[in-house]
């Protein structure tokens, strides 16, 4: 038994004594496949209008429209990338067959969305627009008001049915009606393009591969004394990154002005690829990335008629899923 115990630790002993440590730098440039996204919106607003039987027109009074969602497909352009990496990789054994590395990445893409392929009206809305009224801010009355026997009063105009509203009142929106008296707005649909041109993504990540080695050298060397260091393999591994995603140049064409696009997100990723090295300083590697998460962003804007009682709210919901990445790099040990 002892000596077994002696043999096993001479064994371990022997490998620790076989490990080897260098730290590297280096550069990778890849070609990022693209992302899915969805954009939805919905408009809303709080109105403390009541039905007929006395019931809020809006449940707790939170006007709410029905939520259009947009799916974009994925961009068919390539997406340029490129990643600085630093970190320390570590050999295992005496002939570099088998080993660990950790770094960190720092990585840039420029990139783009695909074009509007579906919209969905996916429903959400709890009100009637012909139970809504508001303050006229002109003369602090409700409106809109109900009139008698097509009796129209003096600076309104009837908008259907025995409703009439002040006449310089409109909508930017909505034809105003017996059913939407004040034209209150409904949701807009998604643009066509979310992106005109490309944007900005940038991620931060923090990596670990574990890579299996052919010691080619170790077999030329018997026939050539003089062959340098050179091994050939494979690596899979993964990480975490946070990822912000932004354009400068996105116009919102609701809106119809520019305004923030901004969208950021973390998760984890998988990394494959194989592996050359060509004397012990220099390391050429292919490799793909594999995202599995998602950036996401939420932006609220007043929306529709600016008179007091019917401004809304516009809620985007942006959702972008990062595809694949092929990637060419290469590090130097120290």
């Amino acid at each position: 038994m002892r000596c077994r115990i002696v043999i096993f630790l001479a064994l371990g002993m022997q490998v620790l004594g076989a490990v080897k440590n260098h730290v590297y730098t280096g550069v990778r440039l890849g070609s990022a496949q693209g992302a899915s996204s969805t954009f939805s919106q919905q408009a809303s607003m709080h109105n403390p209008s009541t039905l007929p039987n006395g019931a809020p027109a809006c449940p707790q009074n939170f006007c709410q429209g029905d939520l259009i969602k947009g799916t974009y497909g994925m961009d068919r352009n390539a997406n340029f990338a490129f990643t600085y990496t630093l970190g320390d990789e570590i050999f295992f054994d005496r002939l570099a067959i088998s080993g660990l590395r950790v770094y960190g990445t720092l990585e840039y893409i420029s990139a783009n969305l695909g074009k509007l392929n579906k919209t969905a009206n996916q429903g959400g809305q709890n009100y009637n627009p012909k139970y809504i009224k508001a303050i006229d801010s002109s003369t602090g009355e409700v409106i809109p008001q109900t009139i008698n026997n097509g009796n129209v009063p003096n600076g309104f105009k009837n908008v259907g049915g025995n409703l009439a509203v002040p006449s310089g009142y409109s909508s930017p929106c909505a034809p105003l009606s017996a059913n939407n008296p004040l034209g209150i707005c409904p949701t807009p649909s998604p643009q066509t393009n979310l992106l005109q041109h490309s944007a900005h993504a940038l991620s931060f990540g923090l990596n670990v591969d574990v890579f299996l080695n052919l010691p080619l050298d170790f077999w030329i060397k018997k026939i050539y004394s003089k062959m340098f260091f050179f091994k050939v393999g494979l690596f899979v591994g993964g990480g975490v990154e946070y990822t912000m995603f932004w354009s400068d140049r996105f116009v919102n064409q609701v809106l119809g002005r520019k305004t923030r696009f901004f969208a950021a997100g973390s998760g984890f990723f998988v990394n494959v690829g194989t592996q050359v090295y060509v004397g012990k300083h220099n390391r050429v590697i292919l490799g793909w990335k594999f995202p599995y998460y998602k950036l996401s962003a939420q932006n609220w804007y007043n929306y529709g008629n600016t008179n007091v009682g019917t401004q809304q709210t516009l809620k985007q919901s942006l959702s972008i899923v990062p595809h694949s990445e092929f990637y060419v790099g290469y590090a130097y040990l120290f």
